[in-house]
């Protein structure tokens, strides 16, 4: 029973199981092979520490960012902390070299235990911090160092040490800034030194010191050192620092560090967390400092610009005689009114003495004078002036009504009514010149008044600028006091807004690798996977021929049964005994050969493969004797003249003088070249003697009358043709031929040579053609797997 075929790329998972039962050798080897390699690892890996720490960002709420905030003439607005800024900050290589500067990290030891696993190398080694090793390295950071380099140390029972160093190439560092000063070849270090004292060398300058309390335990261990520049070790410890924080939208980041020495990571995490608390504080007196010299410099320039603008309102008020401009000026248009209304009496004034002297001198004559009062003069010297013309007029208008011109009082009267007139004319013209005089007076007290009205706005303009000036700078001056004391109070309580939640401490209970349970399982699965991939990628890639299924992909020639793989004693003796698996094998391919050859009474069957090693010979010769031995007489022809093994299976004379070759020559009969194989029914011709030009041979005529005359003495002849993809002589023997079989061998052909068959079987050019599968694997084929046992049956 066949299983159903499958193509190339489908994968049985059955075949594939079988496939991996049959390697199973491979797995223990495998497995054995992980599980000491795993072994290995787990005593040679250092055991990794995973320390933790954490640390809460401030929102730069507090502190001296306050006080920068109290200049609000800069408008400076609130800023939240961005925590990947802080994160970079905290992994900047400026930070983690700051913080190594601090730590004595300069110098890395170890120790190497006498163990078997460091018989031939130091592969175990454990570094350890300082304090746990029997010295002290203090190197000179002035001095060129030879860093990156093993320099082992041993202690002396004298207690001093004794340096060494070897080493093909080595550099010179300058250790606090990691420059590279020069290359070393040939490193050659060895030299005493006694605790305490300093070891000069080309190489390396440095004090070595004794470690108090500890003792060197030489029978178990050595020791060495090696000096780290400080490039290198911010390089390294920037990458194996984590820093995140522990939640989306937390102000808390945690800091982790892996190491291989517990005390050296916690030391690490918390100077760093320390330094970038002191730099931020540091950050925020920077600016509180900035921030009060910033307002002590601006307050000095508005105390120098006050007292210039108080000094030019000064000088202006008083070069102006500006007082309070609104004062002055509601002043100034009352006084304004004021000379206006005088200037307005003393005009009408003068116009009444004018009309008063005009009509005095227009009636010097008359005996009656008007009332001055009546025509607006109020002057009490001209109205008692006039007052007396009047009652001088009244007693001569009384004299005039009794006595004549001529009286004597009359003209006394009339005297002095005269007098009276020339007086009051005296007096009203002095009185129009004394109104002049304060006419013209008033006029130019106007004029400055309506000057002084006029300059008003420009003045007050000019003060209100000098004075918006002054008081703009007072006020300034007032608020940057006001802010400076507010500011030195802020930095002289100032605090950073950073703290440390939680200080390095180890995560979890022990070392984070390596973890034995990961390791035994990676040993396990990689023990297991090696193996399995080996097997899969061999039958991926294995261009051989393994079964049936694979022919059945390349050609449809049709196949006559498969060989079983047998021992060299199996192949010695079966044609003597044939029982077993191989017999059993050639058995089957018998009856299947004349099963398809039925109707045929003779036939003349050519045996060939692709090349040579595939078993077309044995497979002719144990088909030979297998058909012989059902009753059938049967010759085996040998007519590979090239390399002829067909004696070596019958015990016969591989250099007889008698064979294929003499006979086809001439030099040999028939009845000579053939010879009793020993097995009944069995006659065989060999090759004989190895001819020059077996090609030639093989087309002669006689060559085909021999087969012409074998056909009528024997049922079969098995022909052993040379190889079809070597030689010609198989397309020379094909036209003799009947059928042809064309043997493959498990593990061994290529499937390329078999398409090369196919090609000729499709072309017609070899009929009849069968195939063999010659030394089959039962246990190692899963297409064939349940005939080994199947064989057995019957025993």
């Amino acid at each position: 029973m066949e299983r159903p075929a499958t193509s190339a790329d489908e994968l049985d998972l059955h075949e594939l199981l079988f496939k991996l039962r049959q390697r199973w050798p491979l797995f223990v080897v495998s497995l054995l092979v992980c599980g000491a390699l795993a072994f290995l690892y787990l005593q040679l890996k250092a055991p990794v520490y995973d320390y933790r720490a954490s640390i809460m960002l401030g929102n730069q709420g507090s502190g001296s960012k306050r006080a920068q905030e109290l200049l609000q003439i800069l408008e400076v607005k609130e800023r939240g902390v961005k925590i990947e800024d802080e994160i970079g900050l905290l992994r900047s290589a400026d930070m983690v070299q700051r913080t190594l500067a601090r730590l004595p990290f300069t110098v890395s030891y170890y120790a190497v235990p006498h163990t078997w696993l460091n018989k031939f190398a130091d592969l175990q080694v454990r570094e350890r911090p300082a304090g746990a090793m029997p010295f002290r390295v203090v190197p000179d950071l002035q001095a060129p160092q030879l860093a990156d380099t093993r320099i082992d140390v041993l202690p002396l029972p004298d207690g001093r040490f004794r340096v060494r160093a070897q080493a093909g190439r080595g550099q010179l560092y300058s250790l606090p800034s990691g420059e590279v000063i020069r290359d070393v070849l040939g490193v050659n270090l060895d030299q005493t030194v006694a605790a305490g004292d300093t070891l000069r060398h080309p190489l390396l300058t440095a004090v070595l010191l004794a470690e108090p309390g500890y003792r060197p335990d030489l029978a178990h261990e050595h020791y060495y050192f090696e000096l780290n520049d400080l490039t290198t070790l911010v390089t390294d410890y920037q990458k194996y620092l984590a820093v995140r924080p522990i939640d989306h939208d937390s102000r808390i980041v945690e800091l982790g560090l892996k190491g291989v020495v517990p005390v050296k990571e916690a030391q690490f995490l918390d100077t760093l967390m320390a330094v970038f608390i002191e730099d931020d504080l540091r950050e925020k007196n920077l600016i509180g400092h900035k921030t009060v010299g910033f307002l002590d410099q601006e307050i000095g320039k508005l105390a120098t610009q006050q007292q210039q603008s108080a000094a030019a309102l000064s000088s202006f008020r008083a070069a102006r005689g500006v007082v309070d401009v609104g004062v002055q000026s509601n002043e100034g248009i009352r006084q304004q009114g004021e000379l206006q209304m005088m200037r307005a009496k003393a005009s009408t004034s003068r116009k009444y003495y004018q009309n008063m002297l005009s009509y005095l001198r227009a009636n010097q004559g008359a005996a009656q004078v008007a009332s001055p009062s009546s025509v607006g003069i109020e002057d009490p010297v001209v109205n008692n002036l006039i007052m007396q013309l009047a009652d001088l007029n009244s007693q001569r208008a009384a004299l005039g009504v009794n006595a004549s011109t001529t009286n004597p009082l009359v003209t006394v009267l009339d005297e002095r009514i005269r007098t009276a007139k020339q007086s009051l004319m005296q007096t009203l013209a002095n009185m129009t010149r004394a109104t002049d005089i304060a006419l013209r007076d008033l006029d130019q007290q106007l004029n400055r008044v309506n000057g002084t009205i006029s300059a008003m706005p420009e003045n007050e303009r000019q003060l209100a600028s000098l004075k918006n000036k002054s008081d703009f700078n007072e006020k300034n001056y007032n608020f940057l006091v006001e802010k400076r004391a507010e500011a030195a109070i802020a930095l002289a309580t100032n605090a950073t807004d950073k703290k440390v939640v939680d200080n390095a401490e180890l995560s979890g209970t022990g070392p984070s690798a390596p973890k034995l349970p990961m390791v035994l399982l990676l040993a396990v699965v990689m023990g297991f996977a090696l193996p399995f991939g080996l097997t899969l990628l061999l039958s991926k890639t294995n261009r051989c021929i393994q079964s049936k299924e694979d022919l059945s992909r390349i050609t449809a020639i049709p196949m006559l049964g498969v060989v079983a793989h047998g021992s060299r004693a199996d192949k010695k003796t079966m044609l003597r005994e044939p029982k077993g698996p191989i017999a059993e094998s050639f058995r089957s391919i018998r009856v299947n050969l004349q099963y398809l050859s039925a109707g045929l009474d003779k036939k003349v069957i050519g045996v060939t493969s692709s090349v040579p090693g595939e078993g077309k010979t044995f497979c002719a010769v144990n088909l030979a004797a297998e058909i012989a031995q059902s009753g059938r007489r049967v010759l085996l022809l040998e007519c590979d003249l090239r390399r002829p093994t067909i004696a070596s299976y019958f015990g016969l004379d591989p250099r007889a003088e008698h064979g294929l070759s003499s006979y086809l020559m001439g030099l040999s009969t028939l009845e000579e070249g053939v010879a009793a194989s020993g097995i009944r029914n069995l006659d065989v011709l060999c090759c004989g003697p190895i001819p020059a030009n077996p090609t030639e041979l093989l087309e002669t005529a006689r060559m085909e009358a021999l087969l012409t005359q074998l056909r009528q003495q024997y049922d079969y002849v098995l022909v052993d043709t040379p190889p079809v993809g070597y030689v010609a002589e198989f397309f020379v023997l094909l036209r003799h031929l009947e059928a042809n079989i064309y043997v493959v061998r498990q593990n061994y052909t290529d499937k390329g040579l078999v398409s090369q068959i196919n090609e000729l079987h499709q072309e017609q050019k070899v009929k009849q053609l069968y195939i063999i599968i010659n030394d089959m694997h039962f246990t190692r084929t899963y297409e064939y797997r349940y005939k080994e046992q199947a064989y057995a049956y019957g025993r």
